[in-house]
């Protein structure tokens, strides 16, 4: 499907609006249609779809000005009429290309009411969606010089043929109760892009989906070389238990071996050799896919909910305090060097008789709790799959 998705600014301007325009433009990209982002102010991100700025929805654009000069003292001239008329012009052939355009904000914010009023023109004729972030009608950081009268009724009109989506139940009643005549609103969760939020590495945004992160109760990092003292086989072990116990962990394992060391050869392989078939879904050796530089590493840690690092002998071990600067908690054994953690977001586990705490210990961590939660109930295929399908196809239509 051919979509356009249209806003004030967007990237590099930092704002909720402008993230979740990007996130969105990527998510629709990624499940293979064509998009396009129509904006007064930013950059072209790369992301993968079209980007076009438009300079007569700028807030520098002389017309713009003259209107904003007059409407500010609550009156409109032919400015804004003339303003409209050129807008309605410059949006009307892009429009016609597209098959739905997803307008955010410009509906319900009276940043540019001409705008609002040749975005009313079109939908006549082309299929919007309103995504309502914010309602200057009931909010309380704006004022409308003349609320009841035209243009400024805007933005307390339910628009026909155009379809309202709100981020939340909350932002839902407030359009309903705003607008009038009430329009009937759609609730689509926001979600955020994991690959823009942490700034992942080409290598690790192309492996999100096969690591299935949503689906995962667990994501456990091990950033060790595979050697015989790191005990590579008890982290194993304990993310077998989790599994056999019918729990969907995910163990990465940064796995680079030693080119040094024969015995640590032979580990390796056997590491390898001995981890059954069913298992590979929930253990992996991301050497095994591709050179850890530093950019993964820190990827990782980003993407993981706890480090297991449970090493028979270390004279320090660095990635407990790599794991704490990253706010992670840890599950590490009982060598003396990691000693001075223990209690400290740290759980000493040297058996798996132990797991059963391990796991309690764990799942009492705020930091863990809210990750989890974000993953499993905002995670953007699910969203995009219940919600976007839908709406994009026609079947959740404007009242």
């Amino acid at each position: 499907m051919r979509i356009a998705l249209l806003h004030y600014s967007s990237w590099p301007e930092i704002g909720g609006v402008e993230n979740m325009l990007r996130d969105q433009a990527t998510l629709l990209t990624r499940k293979g249609h064509e998009v396009v982002v129509l904006s007064g102010l930013g950059q072209d991100p790369i992301d993968g779809y079209d980007f076009a700025v438009l300079p007569e929805i700028a807030p520098s654009f002389k017309l713009y000005q003259e209107m904003r000069a007059i409407m500010d003292h609550g009156q409109t001239d032919q400015s804004f009429h003339k303003y409209r008329a050129l807008l309605v012009e410059t949006l009307k052939p892009i429009l016609e290309q597209v098959e739905v355009t997803i307008v955010h904000n410009v509906f319900t914010m009276h940043f540019n009411l001409a705008l609002t009023q040749a975005l009313v023109d079109l939908s006549k004729e082309h299929r919007m969606i309103a995504w309502t972030h914010d309602l200057v009608a009931s909010s309380g950081d704006y004022s409308l010089a003349n609320p009841t009268k035209s243009p400024w009724n805007l933005m307390s009109t339910a628009h026909p043929n155009v379809l309202y989506v709100a981020a939340s139940e909350q932002r839902r009643a407030e359009i309903e109760a705003t607008l009038k005549p009430a329009p009937s609103v759609m609730v689509v969760p926001n979600f955020v892009d994991l690959g823009r939020l942490y700034g992942l590495s080409l290598e690790m945004r192309e492996s999100l989906d096969a690591l299935a992160l949503a689906e995962r109760e667990f994501v456990f990092l091990l950033p060790s070389r595979i050697m015989p003292r790191k005990n590579v086989e008890f982290a194993i072990q304990i993310v077998t238990t989790l599994r056999m116990s019918g729990r969907n962990p995910l163990l990465l394992i940064t796995g680079a071996p030693d080119q040094n060391s024969a015995a640590a050869a032979n580990y390796s392989k056997f590491i390898h050799d001995t981890l059954p078939a069913k298992m590979q879904r929930y253990i992996v050796f991301v050497h095994d896919y591709f050179t850890v530089k530093e950019e993964i590493m820190r990827d990782l840690y980003m993407m993981a909910d706890c480090l297991i690092y449970c090493s028979r002998k270390e004279g320090f071990g660095l990635p407990i305090l790599e794991a704490a600067l990253h706010r992670l908690p840890i599950w590490c054994n009982g060598v003396p060097s990691f000693w001075a953690v223990e209690g400290e977001g740290a759980f000493m586990i040297n058996d798996p008789s132990q797991l059963d705490a391990a796991v309690t210990w764990l799942e009492q961590q705020s930091t863990f709790r809210l990750q989890r939660l974000v993953r499993h109930s905002f995670d953007s295929n699910a969203i995009y799959t219940q919600y976007y399908v839908p709406m994009l196809e026609g079947e959740v239509v404007a009242a």
